[in-house]
């Protein structure tokens, strides 16, 4: 199994991670934190990993998203599965006075995610298999006063999540969307 894990130094994602390495998968790595990603890449050879790979990306540079994707699928030769686990809870009361602040929250709680999946859905339409998994949020579900920007990205990522399911379901593709209450 080769698998393209983004947000890979996440909890669920490395948690996630070690149920693949113990049959020997593949793993392309992807994380902004180096000293994360190599803690967890080296964790994943111990448990049984046959190959790590890595790659260092702020998932807000939307310029290099071709790339990592381009890099995976030469690396390991395909991908057959992607994990994407990464989000941040921004401050709600920063978001209710600052634009900036919101926009940044729903560049990485969201647009960042959507531009990941569009590339990584023609390269999967057309190999006509693989899963794709995506971690969103329950706070998608209701708005809450709370954290609503977050809900808010977290909602339009799921909506994206549900077309997508619907589009590759047709070539034998699987889109999840997980989603987790608080952690």
């Amino acid at each position: 199994m080769r698998i393209l894990i983004v947000g890979a130094t996440s909890a669920i994602a490395h948690e996630t991670a070690k149920r693949f390495a113990k049959d020997g998968a593949e793993f392309f790595l992807v994380a902004r934190s180096p000293e994360k990603l190599e803690d967890t890449g080296n964790d994943l050879k111990v448990r049984g990993a046959k190959r790590i790979e890595t790659f260092l990306l702020d998932v807000t540079d939307f310029d290099r998203h071709q790339e990592m994707i381009e890099t995976a699928i030469s690396t390991l030769d395909g991908l057959d599965m992607v994990l994407i686990s990464y989000g941040t809870l921004g401050d709600q009361q920063k978001c209710q006075v600052s634009v900036s602040e919101t926009l940044k929250e729903f560049t990485t709680n969201c647009t960042s995610v959507i531009s990941l999946l569009t590339i990584l859905a023609g390269y999967f339409e057309q190999q006509k298999r693989g899963c794709i998994t995506v971690v969103s949020s329950v706070a998608g579900d209701r708005g809450r006063q709370s954290n609503y920007v977050y809900g808010a990205a977290k909602g339009a990522l799921s909506v994206f999540l549900q077309g997508l399911r619907n589009r590759l379901s047709k070539s034998g593709v699987a889109v999840v969307t997980v989603k987790p209450g608080l952690i």
